[in-house]
């Protein structure tokens, strides 16, 4: 038997494939298994190395303060069923406009994350009236480029950022409500 959610989303938003939820206690073991991989230490802004101290801030504070209006993020829960484990996590930061995932590796490869995004634009778009979601990752990460496309975000080409305080290039997309940016480019190969 789950946990109780924490504060979060009250109903379940409901993708093709995904529900995305709050977040819960039992949740805290599937981030740090995400969150300890190679690619996680590759490609998210997490702490490195990621401890589970790490996870329980980041399930029992950070997203619940999100919820609470305490700052900008707001965090679901993936699942492939009400009750089933975490597969992964998406949030939208108000402050930019900007969206961010990650999935468990035994998730990875089902086509959960891009209903998933699918699902959290529609939000942003309907419930948020956003105009635009941006989304960007860090130079290598295919995955993440390839959901963003199937997504239906236009690439806009690469751009300096910082990671843990290193230089990094970053790809950048975007989602537009009214149709496609006039700067648009050419997505590059993801194979």
């Amino acid at each position: 038997m789950s946990a109780a959610p924490l504060a979060g989303p009250s109903l379940p938003v409901l993708g093709r494939t995904v529900l995305l939820t709050a977040l819960r206690e039992d949740d805290v073991d599937r981030v740090v298994e995400a969150c300890s991989t190679e690619q996680a230490r590759r490609f998210l802004d997490t702490p490195w190395p990621y401890s589970r101290a790490d996870a329980e801030g980041f399930v029992r504070g950070f997203a619940p303060a999100g919820w609470r209006g305490e700052h900008d993020e707001r965090v679901w829960a993936i699942r492939e069923s009400l009750r089933g484990p975490l597969a992964g996590v998406i949030g939208l930061r108000t402050e930019r406009g900007e969206v961010g995932f990650w999935l468990h590796p035994d998730a990875q490869g089902k086509g959960l994350m891009a209903d998933a995004l699918r699902t959290v634009v529609g939000h942003a778009e309907g419930c948020l009236t956003w105009p635009e979601v941006h989304w960007r990752c860090y130079d290598g990460n295919l995955g993440s480029m390839r959901v963003a496309k199937a997504a239906g975000f236009a690439y806009l080409g690469t751009e300096q950022g910082t990671q843990r305080g290193e230089p990094v290039l970053q790809h950048h997309a975007v989602r537009v409500a009214s149709g496609m940016p006039a700067d648009a480019r050419p997505w590059p190969p993801l194979d």
